[in-house]
């Protein structure tokens, strides 16, 4: 399915078969009737290894001057592979082939002291990306003036915000004059203003004639920048060739996963789980193509099963933006006790959830003792259950009250859904 080049650019990169492997280690579960031999083979050996190719079979080559989109879902191996070819980390099996000067902005402060100053950092940075001091001395007016740091060029970066961070990086990495220029989505900290003038350099160096690397979920950056794309999905490279192709596909992807029902128990889980319960299953109700207006409930059942007992039990769902940012959350104290072997449905209406039009992703999280317990997670899917589309937020103004002294936690967003109900069924 790969895209043919006809053309007589040099090759300046070639990634050829390469994979990344990771071990796994997950507490096992410990069933509650277990006698004393169990209990002491379980604290003997609490933990299980498994392996997780984070990439697999992932060729293509990269000739000078392209721009190349890599596109996928959260979780589908884009970052790793921008490590490996950084050389951050190297590949289980596989090898990648450079052919010029690499420079690379893949996490807000990668490659920083936050105990040097900004000047410090510069020179280091440089020296990593085989630069000499005459040749830092040289463009290092032109970095200040970029980053809009200033005075603060002789601040230690540790007391630099992640923003300030993200100028000072971005104009190391583009000022230095690499062959192949990488960029994460680091690029979303900054301001609009910031942003502007980021593209703007990053064109300038496409027209220059090197290469460069984007990973953004902003399908209009992709379009205005890059010429080429790569999609990956659970690791797998699924497409190379045209840019409209490939948000094509990269939306598909997402339009696959807006369905009314969907099988929870095998999506990945994050680590550190007491293990207690599974969530099974999602059904959306009422609702054909998981799209509503704004004044429409969000309603659909849950199905849980319990392993160990488990007490207090509430729901937490989070409604996050398409590129990830939490928008809003609905607390849903059920406060509920399970036993160990049921299965049971949850029913749960969201009435009024003072969403903005567009897209979101809903994730599902148990938790015990409260709803607002970040600490004590039954079940979690990642990185979401299903996805909504909300259109029309109306005209009518809806104040929501919220209790001030409770601890909010950026993750959940910067609103909250008041007007939400559950009841467990079965």
């Amino acid at each position: 399915m790969a895209a043919q080049l006809d053309d007589n650019r040099p090759v300046i990169m070639k990634v050829d078969n390469i994979g990344k492997k990771y071990r796994i280690k997950n507490l096992k579960t410990l069933p509650a009737d277990a006698g004393k031999l169990k209990k002491l083979g379980y604290h003997l050996k609490k933990y299980q290894k498994n392996d997780f190719w984070a990439l697999k079979n992932i060729s293509f080559e990269i000739r000078q001057g392209d721009r190349l989109a890599i596109v996928g879902r959260n979780g589908a191996g884009k970052s790793t592979l921008l490590k490996l070819i950084s050389r951050i980390t190297e590949p289980t099996e596989g090898r990648i082939e450079y052919y010029g000067r690499v420079a690379a902005m893949l996490e807000v402060g990668t490659g920083f002291n936050p105990e040097l100053t900004g000047r410090e950092n510069v020179y280091l940075n440089g020296a990593i990306l085989g630069m000499t001091k005459d040749m830092i001395d040289e463009r290092f007016d032109g970095i200040v003036e970029f980053s809009e740091i200033g005075d603060f060029i002789d601040t230690p970066v540790k007391r630099y915000s992640s923003g300030m961070m993200v100028r000072l990086a971005f104009a190391v990495a583009s000022t230095m004059d690499p062959d192949i220029l990488i960029i994460d989505e680091v690029l979303s900290v900054g301001d609009m203003k910031f942003r502007e003038k980021c593209l703007q350099r990053m064109n300038e160096i496409a027209s220059s004639g090197k290469t460069i690397l984007c990973v953004s979920h902003v399908m209009n950056i992709i379009r205005g920048l890059c010429n080429r794309a790569i999609v990956l999905e659970h690791g797998r490279m699924i497409y190379e060739g045209e840019i409209e192709q490939a948000i094509k596909l990269y939306n598909g992807i997402h339009e696959e996963a807006r369905i009314t029902s969907r099988d929870l128990e095998n999506l990945p889980r994050p680590r550190f789980l007491n293990e207690k319960m599974r969530m099974l299953h999602v059904d959306v109700l009422e609702n054909r193509n998981c799209i509503y207006n704004w004044d429409e409930p969000i309603r659909f059942l849950l199905r849980v099963e319990t392993k160990l007992d488990a007490e207090c039990v509430s729901l937490r769902v989070v409604f996050r933006c398409d590129n990830g940012t939490p928008a809003a959350t609905a607390f849903l104290p059920l406060r509920a006790d399970f036993k160990a072997g049921e299965i049971k449905d949850i029913y749960v209406s969201v009435d009024r959830h003072n969403l903005a039009p567009g897209d979101y992703k809903v994730g599902l999280e148990l938790t015990q003792e409260s709803p607002y317990d970040d600490y004590h997670k039954v079940d979690k899917v990642v990185p979401e259950a299903f996805f909504v589309t909300v259109r029309n937020i109306g005209a009518q103004e809806h104040v929501l009250e919220d209790d001030s002294s409770r601890l909010w936690i950026g993750s959940w967003g910067n609103s909250r859904i008041m007007d939400v109900t559950g009841e467990v069924r079965g």
